[in-house]
């Protein structure tokens, strides 16, 4: 159920019933990417240290004097599949905020929110609510779909070259594919993207039964599928604007070859998070 609090309007509430602190997250944000605020309920806050030694590997660089938050419900959208965590803050009706740094996913589907407080560490049980940085989840979101509209030009003009990698991270986004393109590709390229935003064709997400791959898999075994106007069909579990022309401008920066996988290297404009 979904509806406000009364003391953070515009924040999402959603009741859940008890689960031990082992079971998976519900990530909200793979069905609704709209939402910026959410009220739900702290599962454990822990030092870094007392984690696993799995668990500490996914935050290498996090300083080890912070903290880690778990929670019945996320719209954070931890790092994965090529796209960074979104940052933000959790907050409650005590002095307490904590300055979400990173999120990542445990293999059996709980989302470690990784940060630093402000004041007292909250306690399991206490009503939060959670607020993304909503201008870098757009640019992030922007970035992810780009990547996907290079890549069904390449399907579109190129069906034979297959994707190896992709990675939509800021300043370093491109598509990777098995085989040789030159810069010569590139006006080719460019202009099938620029086709693809002008159509202004709808992002559509869907799910199916079965596992289809690591990427897009929910701890379900369900796979979440992201479609460009029903063009093509991407195992998928990133966020993505609803639109193709909602990206703005993608420039095909360069392309790049090394032992024979070509990088087909793109940004969006502004190239500037949030």
């Amino acid at each position: 159920m979904v509806s406000q609090t009364p003391w953070y309007l515009g924040s999402a509430i959603i009741k859940a019933s008890s689960k031990s602190s082992t079971e998976a997250t519900e990530a909200l944000y793979l069905h609704d990417a709209t939402l910026r605020d959410l009220t739900t309920e702290v599962i454990s806050s822990r030092s870094i240290t007392s984690l696993s030694e799995e668990e500490q590997g996914l935050a290498k660089n996090v300083p080890v004097e912070n903290f880690v938050v778990t929670m019945r419900q996320t719209i954070f959208y931890a790092q994965g599949g090529g796209q960074p965590s979104d940052t933000g803050t959790i907050r409650s009706e005590q002095p307490a905020t904590f300055e979400v740094t990173l999120v990542r996913k445990t293999p059996d589907g709980r989302y470690l929110h990784f940060g630093k407080y402000s004041d007292t560490p909250f306690t399991a049980g206490r009503q939060v609510v959670q607020r993304i940085d909503g201008s870098k989840r757009d640019y992030h979101s922007r970035l992810h779909t780009a990547g996907h509209i290079v890549g069904l030009a390449m399907q579109l003009l190129m069906p034979e070259k297959k994707k190896v990698k992709a990675n939509h991270f800021p300043r370093e986004a491109s598509m990777e594919y098995e085989g040789l393109l030159y810069n010569e590709d590139k006006p080719t390229i460019q202009g099938k993207v620029d086709e693809l935003v002008r159509q202004d064709l709808a992002i559509q997400i869907s799910w199916v039964e079965g596992e289809e791959g690591e990427e897009g898999r929910s701890h379900d075994g369900r796979t979440r599928i992201a479609s460009i106007g029903g063009l093509d069909h991407n195992p998928c579990g990133g966020t993505h604007v609803p639109r193709t022309g909602m990206v703005g401008s993608i420039v095909i920066r360069k392309i790049s070859r090394q032992k024979g996988i070509s990088r087909v290297s793109y940004d969006v404009s502004p190239g500037i998070e949030g």
